[in-house]
């Protein structure tokens, strides 16, 4: 099973914070399932793709603070 990663352990791995990563789950950015007892399991390898979002929200904030 690939699906692996708690929200918390994605959230530690990307340097960011667990209501980050719901977010962009919701948001439908991540790879996750829904296992038996309810709790997300996030693809692994993620941390990347989420620090890579946050990158470029980052970078949209500074264009609309420039404009």
């Amino acid at each position: 099973m690939d699906h692996t990663d708690t929200s918390g352990k994605l959230a530690r791995d990307s340097e960011t914070s667990v209501p980050t990563v719901a977010l962009y789950a919701r948001l439908g950015l991540l790879d996750y399932v829904i296992a038996s007892n309810g709790v997300k399991l996030f693809k692994a390898g993620q941390a990347d793709k989420v620090r890579e979002i946050e990158r470029k929200r980052l970078a949209k904030r500074i264009r609309q603070q420039l404009a």
